[in-house]
């Protein structure tokens, strides 16, 4: 009995597969030719230039994403990507400012706390002192 093993299959990114279509999309190329530089069996191309008319072409669904070199800066900034991190940063600061604003006001609530506590103590010594005031003071 055969043995089936495992095929590995190129994947190619949907950058890519449009470079690829665009180019085969041009009037002075062949796609037969353009195939063969490729790499790529000519259905292929074909099958990539039927499924972007359809508007279906789309990456390989086992294809994991690469991330960017954290050390690579992109050469042209996103608006949405900027638009999005200048969001992100607005909230965290209205969150900080917010988590400031109650710490001050707790801080003000305690402090009219601890003046009345004083005023009171104050006003109960002062009374006191009058009553005793008038008290014979014996040693």
């Amino acid at each position: 009995m055969g043995h089936t093993r495992k095929r590995d299959y190129d994947c190619y990114t949907l950058a890519y597969k449009l470079q690829a279509v665009k180019l085969a999309n041009h009037p002075d190329v062949r796609s037969k030719d353009l195939a063969e530089f490729l790499g790529i069996q000519p259905a292929m191309l074909y099958r990539w230039q039927m499924e972007y008319r359809r508007g279906e072409l789309k990456e390989n669904k086992h294809m994991k994403p690469i991330a960017p070199s954290p050390k690579r800066r992109p050469d042209r900034a996103d608006p949405v990507r900027e638009a999005e991190d200048k969001l992100a940063a607005a909230k965290k600061k209205v969150k900080k400012l917010e988590r400031e604003q109650a710490r001050r006001s707790e801080e003000i609530d305690l402090l009219k706390k601890a003046e009345r506590f004083f005023q009171r103590r104050k006003q109960s010594s002062a009374s006191w002192q009058r009553r005793t005031a008038s008290l014979p003071l014996k040693w």
